[in-house]
């Protein structure tokens, strides 16, 4: 295998040229043939019918489903949950070429809060060695086997023993540190003596990583009932390394799994985690004691398409069920319900990994089952409940794409409802679809601003100069004869960015692009995508330019006719002319 010291441009452009995308995105998608280019069912929602392209000839993918697009960089980073510099590793693994050093970089870059890193990382060996070698720790290790962990399970998570004693732990690091990282760390406190305090003692300890597998913080649970400590669990602070609201437990380890599985298990607690991994599952999290936020939502959002959600069975969870729901919004979801008010580790202990495993992968429901479970009312004869329920139900049934999924919710219901039949559930069900049906109409009559569209066609001021950048792209000539003129420049801001990047680099290289973004990576699919011949005719750029030059003066007459709307509607006489005026010159201008 060929080994270079130094990532730079032509070795990523190597690595890309020798890297087929349909290669690479068929090991891991069923990719049918049609056409000129690949069809296959999207990695990234779920979908039954196929809506994932992947375009051979200029090697990059494209959804018409979710509006995903990229190159084979991108996919790497997006189905494994991995940065720009990682999925170049990956690649250049598999055809040959080992990269070793970070791109543009002679030595790698040491975090500002490299210290806090270090000393949480030095935490964790400690805690863990206390509980594993140590005669104090023998008796905390004994209780953790009586609750089904191994030594395997205690290597793997890292769990440690934060002694009893008030300041062991900063008597390991004194002097390794300075005075105010020991504050920052979240680690210790100072006491009214105005001495330096362990922040955890007599708690077994759960070590809590980032993404990239460095510790980050704690959390400690008291674990003898003798123990005056009130709280259960005691969590580490907000640090500059740790924000609670972002990260999850065990997320580094799941991510990995979730390459493969595109799924990620959402749990309570430490314990439910790793009751899942004696279970088989490795790729769940938690959150470290904390209501699920929207910043964990967009974290979890970054590393898998696919929730499933595990709350514990008690009334208490099913509350945080259903608020997580609306936290997680249209991400897709599946719930696993927790019998008998337990939670994971509960139902591990009471009926083995095997029934635990069964019970996270083949009994989960719709968020609509759930939904149809929880807000069913209490008095079943009461009539008015009944109507209420299946009003509040129904519009959540029409948002279901699949008719046949919403005739199996429909049968649910009248299944679970004395009073009604399908037939009038159904009929209820129907007046949902006509007020979104309605809804929807009102939205499309209503202007919108011009935005690069997901999956819709593209207006023809966009398409006109998605053609004329592809022609630039194509063509050093072309771009250099626009780059010459300075009455020219795109409207739509996405294709202005590309524009400029192409003038400063000649083309677009994968690094460059992937510092961009998402609306701009997004656009340069869009110009990719254009399906045009190879010749060039001798009129085709000054055609395409009078037509976008007709849809720019026909999109501003729009916004002269609204402010003249506008101003008459408050009797600005004085402005409504003057803006008629504008609009009587420009229309003069298209004659």
């Amino acid at each position: 295998m060929e080994v270079l010291c130094m990532v730079d441009k032509q070795v990523i452009e190597e690595i890309k040229n020798n890297a087929n995308i349909v290669e690479v995105i068929g090991d891991v998608i069923s990719l049918q043939k049609a056409g000129r280019n690949y069809l296959g069912l999207c990695p990234f929602h779920g979908e039954k019918t196929p809506s994932f392209n992947v375009v051979e000839d200029k090697q990059f993918y494209h959804c018409f489903g979710c509006g995903r697009s990229g190159d084979v960089f991108k996919f790497i980073e997006e189905y494994q949950g991995v940065p720009f510099m990682e999925a170049v590793q990956i690649l250049g693994q598999r055809v040959g070429i080992e990269v070793e050093k970070p791109l543009y970089s002679e030595q790698k870059q040491v975090s500002p809060h490299q210290a806090l890193y270090d000393m949480h990382e030095d935490a964790a060996k400690f805690y863990h060695a206390i509980l594993m070698t140590t005669t104090m720790g023998e008796e905390a290790r004994n209780y953790l086997y009586q609750r089904g962990l191994t030594d395997e399970v205690l290597k793997h998570f890292r769990i440690g023993l934060a002694p009893p004693e008030r300041n062991y732990l900063y008597q390991r690091l004194s002097g390794q540190y300075r005075e105010e990282e020991f504050l920052d760390s979240g680690l210790f406190y100072l006491s009214d003596a105005n001495q330096f305090v362990d922040t955890f003692h007599n708690r077994i300890m759960f070590p809590l990583t980032n993404d990239q597998g460095k510790v980050i913080a704690f959390s400690g649970r008291i674990w003898q009932k003798t123990d005056s400590q009130t709280s259960k669990y005691k969590n580490s602070r907000s640090t500059a390394i740790f924000n609670k609201s972002y990260e999850l437990y065990h997320m580094d380890r799941a991510k990995k799994s979730s390459g493969k599985a595109s799924e990620i298990y959402l749990m309570e607690g430490f314990m439910d985690v790793i009751a899942a991994y004696r279970a088989g599952i490795e790729n769940a999290v938690a959150s470290m004691g904390t209501a699920l936020s929207r910043e964990h939502v967009e974290h979890l959002k970054r590393l898998t398409k696919k929730l499933v959600l595990v709350y514990d069975g008690d009334k208490a969870g099913q509350a945080a069920t259903l608020k997580a729901l609306d936290e997680i919004g249209d991400m897709p979801v599946q719930i696993v319900s927790m019998p008998d008010n337990l939670d994971p580790d509960e139902y591990l202990q009471k009926n083995g990994p095997e029934d635990l495993a069964y019970l996270l992968t083949k009994t989960r429901i719709s968020p609509i089952e759930f939904y149809i479970h929880q807000y069913k009312p209490e008095n079943s004869e009461n009539l008015q409940a009944q109507i209420e329920f299946i009003e509040k139900i129904a519009p959540l049934i029409v948002q279901e794409k699949s008719i046949t999924a919403q005739n199996s919710y429909i049968h649910i219901l009248a299944d679970s409802l004395a009073s009604f039949d399908y037939a009038q559930i159904e009929q209820i069900v129907n007046e949902s679809r006509q007020a979104q049906r309605q809804n929807r109409m009102e939205g499309i009559s209503r202007p919108t601003p011009i935005t690069m569209p997901v999956t819709k066609q593209l207006s023809v001021i966009m398409r006109a100069e998605a053609h004329l950048l592809y022609r630039m792209m194509e063509s050093p000539l072309v771009l250099n004869d626009y780059r010459l003129r300075e009455d020219f420049a795109f409207d739509t801001p996405e294709f202005q960015v590309l524009y400029d990047l192409l003038g400063q680099y000649g083309n677009l290289p994968p690094e460059v692009l992937a510092e961009q973004t998402e609306e701009v990576e997004r656009a340069w699919y869009q110009v990719l995508a254009q399906d045009l011949p190879a010749e060039m005719s001798p009129q085709e750029l000054s055609e395409v330019e009078m037509t976008r030059n007709k849809a720019l003066l026909n999109q501003d007459n729009m916004r002269i006719k609204k402010k003249v709307q506008e101003a008459s509607h408050v009797g600005d006489t004085d402005t409504a002319l003057e803006e008629l005026e504008r609009l009587i010159s420009q229309k003069r201008r298209m004659e």
